[in-house]
């Protein structure tokens, strides 16, 4: 079940990037932060009243649960601000790529944090994803590569708070149930930029002119969101992360098709290399998988 989520997540996540690309060139980075989490407020309220009716919804209060929301609201919220600015200035192909980076910090990061092993088979799937991001990719000759360079930054040092925050996620997610860790982390990320947005009159314009975009990506957000903390209920959090980046080729396929980004074939094979290592994530996972699919 982890491996299935964990694929519906990296659909999700594409999509919301591919979108998020799109608002790029209508509001800037800040607005299109604070409106990924604020847009998708209002479907976490749905969900939770839906699942609250039936009885399938419980919600945790601890102390330990809110410090841990804390702390991914922090990270989640320094992530997607980086991410948004990273995407305005450069191709997304290219900027997905080095969100791919968020596997490597892991193998640092979730021990450390959430006490979870790694596996030889976990390494080796991660250094898939890396080597497919990096090494194909990576073409520092060719003059367009400069002007990339500050998007590549700004996505180098999303993908390390983003790997904070999958580390925060797995945690939470062992004392709340997804829907409400979602809604308290989406609801926080969103108080923590309103003094950047309110009063702003450029910003407040830009999320007027462009609410059904907004809309759209919130329930991408929330999709994402549910999917990617039900998957680190069976997985590890770099096993998770690993799966997400076949986001990559979809990102990859979305540039050429919706922004005629160039050099597709050498950017597709690096998608491809990654899909590599999601694959060996799948292997380690076998068993689960198999007993899902009754073989």
């Amino acid at each position: 079940m982890g491996f299935i989520l964990g694929l519906m997540s990296a659909v999700f996540a594409a999509s919301k990037d591919l979108l998020s690309k799109r608002l790029a060139f209508r509001i800037d980075g800040t607005a299109s932060t604070f409106a990924s989490f604020f847009f998708a407020l209002p479907f976490y309220v749905i969900v939770l009243t839906i699942l609250g009716l039936s009885g399938a919804e419980t919600t945790t209060w601890t102390r330990s649960f809110l410090l841990l929301v804390f702390l991914r609201a922090v990270t989640d919220t320094a992530a997607e601000w980086l991410k948004m600015y990273a995407l305005a200035y450069g191709d997304i192909s290219i900027v997905a790529t080095f969100f791919s980076l968020s596997p490597l910090f892991l193998l640092v990061t979730s021990p450390l944090i959430t006490g979870d092993p790694l596996s030889w088979f976990e390494v080796a799937a991660v250094s898939l994803v890396v080597a497919g991001s990096i090494v194909m990719v990576y073409r520092p000759s060719l003059v367009g590569w400069q002007h990339q360079m500050k998007g590549i930054l700004l996505a180098s040092g999303a993908a390390l708070f983003f790997s904070l925050n999958s580390c925060f996620d797995r945690l939470a997610v062992k004392e709340g149930t997804p829907v409400f860790t979602g809604f308290t982390m989406t609801l926080l990320s969103a108080v923590f930029l309103v003094p950047f947005v309110i009063g702003h009159p450029q910003r407040m314009e830009g999320l007027r002119t462009n609410w059904l975009g907004l809309t759209a990506r919130g329930v991408l957000e929330i999709a994402f969101m549910v999917c990617k903390l039900a998957a680190l209920q069976y997985l590890t959090a770099p096993d998770v992360v690993a799966l997400q980046r076949l986001s990559l080729v979809l990102s990859i396929i979305g540039g050429r098709v919706f922004f005629k980004e160039a050099d597709f074939v050498r950017r597709l094979l690096a998608g491809l290399l990654i899909l590599g290592g999601a694959f060996v994530v799948g292997w380690v996972q076998r068993e689960t998988l198999a007993q899902l699919l009754g073989w």
